[in-house]
């Protein structure tokens, strides 16, 4: 007999307690008993406004059997700390009445961020770690460490250093799901290519574009275009049309993206990053909210469910700049796109949401030497005078004909709505002018919003302290407390179903090593040296696995591969010639008997 269980309790709104409203919080049919039990503790900790928070290396039976989900959504606000977030909340609240930020209520955490040598991270090894549960060495993208030396991290083994490790992206695609990658950045940067890729540098985005397009994703949106134009990339490789080829619908902005039908989808808006949401022309680019929609509404056709990774990426940039204006749009851009995916997954009822920023960025205060308060009537006469960033009026400024300083503070006083310039932030700015450094303006015209908010900096790089960790998860099952970046990587493999040990097996074999030891003779082909290829022969058959893709050539047939071929040496270069550095997915070696 079939019988549907569903759990359901009548809390009360915290907006308006006279009202209560009935929320189901579980529904099955036919639940096992211990799973029922579970229910119910859960549901009396959610209606006591607590949630238990899971101990991953000690699950209990329930636990493993009911914390996996259909769907897995990793956000990532790119640099936020919580002086960030409480700018961005103040800011929403200015510019809207609202005073709360979409995720505030799922924080249960704090994120240690710290990297495989030293306190304070880069976006690449955060990203990594967040994806693969290994925290890894400043500029490398989805690897092990070359080496390790802060607390608690395990010491390699020889051979392990600097070599792939799988992503629960790459999990998740294995298992048959969908995945996707949603950003304003370019599409190859740091936070994307540590989901997606796998390489020594993070600079390097040629290479990093080309193991995305090869990656077999479902839906990546973002920036980036000049990554895919063979026109711009050093080995002119026209990955558009391998996109194409490959039944990707390929938009370039904001309509044609609307209008995108369900499918394969590969949308990039401008050559290089996205502008920031204050500045971008909607007719053009798309806001990372719809982005975010179309990307679920493509995603969730699959049966067997997603895994979709979404930055605010320029929270970041707005920390570098010192801009309290880019970091506080962004934040309500990102906000805005939390405010999507939750209303989604608390639809849907079987998709868990992580949400984590990789690092903070600028060291920011509220609270200055100077302004030891700020009426947030003020505040909000400030900030809502701005019409455009800092790095935008920068580039204004610095692009065509110099202006004069007159027409300068015209048009800051325009687009930022600052016309008291002092005295010393005219002759800050004129230096910066003559020398035509937008980088150098951006910096001096955020300082100057900062100076009439009571914000402060410390300086432009980024912070080593602990970022808040937020989670939905449809019963309830978090992690939470003070834990690891890896820790997320660990946590979505769990929600999943995955062993990111057994994929990184399947995906990375040690090429040099196990083709030898099936008798092959292997050789690296590097006639193209921005191409190189690994070469195998036995028995009279020849294969070769070029990097960055994944195809093997057999004698004169091509095979689709389930991963990329990849080379952690650096390319080009003499090191590509060791064959120890090349690794291809295990049905790569099994096709030469």
């Amino acid at each position: 007999m079939r019988v549907r269980v569903s759990l359901i309790i009548l809390i009360q709104e915290k907006e308006n307690p006279v009202r209560k409203r009935v929320v189901r919080i579980f529904s099955a049919v036919n639940p096992a008993p211990a799973v029922l039990f579970l229910w119910l503790l859960a549901g009396a900790s959610f209606a006591a406004g607590q949630s238990a928070v899971l101990k991953l290396n000690a699950l209990t039976d329930a636990q493993a059997r009911a914390v996996g989900v259909r769907n897995v959504i990793v956000m990532i606000p790119d640099g936020m700390g919580s002086a960030h977030a409480t700018v961005g909340r103040w800011y929403k609240f200015a510019k809207t009445g609202v005073n709360r930020l979409s995720f505030d209520d799922l924080a249960c955490g704090m994120v240690r961020t710290y990297w495989s040598t030293g306190l304070i991270t880069d976006s690449a090894p955060a990203a990594s770690a967040m994806a693969t549960g290994f925290k890894t060495s400043y500029g490398y993208i989805g690897l092990r460490p070359a080496k390790t030396a802060m607390p608690g991290l395990s010491e390699l083994l020889k051979g392990e250093e600097s070599t792939p490790v799988a992503s629960v992206l790459e999990a998740a695609r294995l298992q048959g799901r969908s995945t996707g990658l949603v950003v304003t950045c370019e599409f190859p940067h740091a936070t994307p290519a540590g989901f997606s890729s796998h390489y020594v540098q993070r600079s390097a985005m040629d290479l990093l574009a080309e193991q995305q397009v090869y990656q077999g994703l479902d839906v990546v949106l973002g920036g980036g275009r000049r990554y895919l134009d063979p026109s711009a990339r050093k080995d002119k490789e026209d990955l558009v049309k391998v996109l194409r080829d490959r039944g990707y619908a390929y938009v370039t902005d904001r309509a044609s993206l609307l209008a995108a039908k369900p499918g394969k989808l590969w949308g990039v808006f401008a050559p290089t990053a996205m502008e920031r949401d204050l500045d971008r022309d909607p007719r053009i680019e798309p806001s990372l909210t719809e982005m975010t929609r179309k990307a679920l509404d493509t995603l969730n056709r699959n049966p067997k469910g997603f895994f979709l990774m979404v930055e605010g990426s320029q929270i970041d940039w707005g920390g570098h700049a010192n801009d309290p204006i880019g970091t506080a749009t962004e934040i309500l851009a990102f906000d805005e796109a939390v405010q999507a995916v939750l209303d989604f997954a608390r639809r849907d009822g079987d998709t868990a949401v992580l949400i984590s920023a990789d690092h903070s960025t600028g060291g920011m205060s509220i609270g200055t030497p100077e302004i030891g308060d700020m009426p947030v009537a003020r505040f909000a006469e400030v900030v809502l005078k701005a019409k455009a960033t800092p790095t935008k009026i920068a580039q204004r400024l610095t692009e065509g004909p110099a202006p004069s300083l007159d027409e300068a503070k015209g048009l800051i006083a325009g687009l930022l709505g600052i016309s008291d310039l002092k005295t010393e932030e005219i002759a800050a700015l004129a230096g910066p002018l003559k020398e035509r450094s937008a980088k150098k303006l951006e910096l001096e015209l955020g300082h100057a919003v900062s100076r009439r908010v009571g914000i402060g900096w410390v300086f432009t790089g980024h912070g080593g302290e602990d970022v808040t960790f937020y989670c939905l998860h449809p019963r309830d099952l978090r992690i939470g407390g003070v834990i690891q970046n890896t820790d997320l990587a660990y946590y979505s493999a769990r929600l999943l179903g995955a062993n990111l040990g057994a994929v990184t097996g399947r995906l990375f074999a040690p090429a040099g090593r196990d083709f030898t030891a099936r008798g092959a003779a292997v050789s690296i082909d590097a006639a193209d040296p921005d191409n190189p290829v690994f070469q195998a022969v036995k028995g009279g058959h020849t294969l070769r696995l070029a990097v960055n893709k994944n195809l093997a050539e057999l004698d004169d047939r091509i095979i689709l591969l389930e991963g990329v071929v990849v080379c952690t040496a650096a390319i080009p270069g003499p090191s590509v010639m060791d064959p120890n550095t090349w690794f291809a997915p295990r049905a790569a070696i099994e096709l030469l008997k």
